[in-house]
């Protein structure tokens, strides 16, 4: 083989290993935005936390129950919403239901306005993921023991799984170019798990209510 055909094959190659390389860390970035938008949708639930506490609101008449839930610029117009819904709200029945539909969207919408999230409409009421229950349950009995042994089962687990794949690879990488290529894929997908994953941890809630 001529040696421009021999650079043009090694081209090839690289250029094929680097395409998976990119393909694998999308991938891994796609999982960890859907991720993500699975937690933050807790919030846009009837059965979440601001949704039932401007239920309370209306039940009890008292605006700080929900008032909580938003900033100082969103006060002003989560109010405003709170006396014409309760205005629905006594005539009961039917007009209750409406009020209470309406009032428990638009607290949830300036929510995730004062979050700096975008709002895509308020969500049947569903059970929360398994962490987010664990994680509630926690600030109720005061013990974050659950939490953390949670967490601490579910990375070994998933590290593990990674670290075992790149190291069953590692082993054959030499002997092809296809084996190299495996190699080469699980060895992102393995050193992009924790280094996401730490980043995460070091950068702490992605939004908040509020600085």
């Amino acid at each position: 083989m001529k040696k421009s055909e021999t650079k043009l094959v090694q081209k090839s190659k690289k250029k094929s290993i680097i395409l998976k390389i990119t393909g694998s860390l999308v991938m891994m970035l796609m999982f960890i935005t859907f991720t993500a938008q699975q937690s933050y949708a807790h919030c846009e639930r009837e059965n979440g936390p601001v949704a039932v506490d401007a239920k309370e609101a209306l039940k009890t008449g008292d605006f700080s129950k929900v008032a909580i839930w938003i900033g100082e610029e969103q006060e002003e117009k989560l109010r405003e919403k709170f006396r014409q819904s309760l205005s629905v709200y006594h005539k009961g029945g039917e007009s209750q239901e409406l009020a209470t539909e309406y009032f428990m969207s638009n607290a949830v919408r300036l929510h995730r306005a004062a979050e700096g999230m975008p709002f895509t409409g308020l969500k049947p009421a569903q059970a929360a993921a398994k962490d987010i229950q664990v994680a509630e349950k926690a600030l109720i009995t005061g013990n974050l023991d659950p939490v953390m042994d949670l967490f601490s089962s579910k990375m070994k687990d998933e590290a593990q799984k990674w670290f075992q794949k790149a190291m069953e690879a590692k082993k054959n990488k030499d002997e092809s170019v296809e084996a190299g290529r495996e190699w080469a894929d699980k060895y992102v997908k393995y050193i992009i798990y924790l280094h996401k994953l730490y980043q995460k941890i070091e950068a702490g809630p992605p939004h908040g209510v509020g600085e």
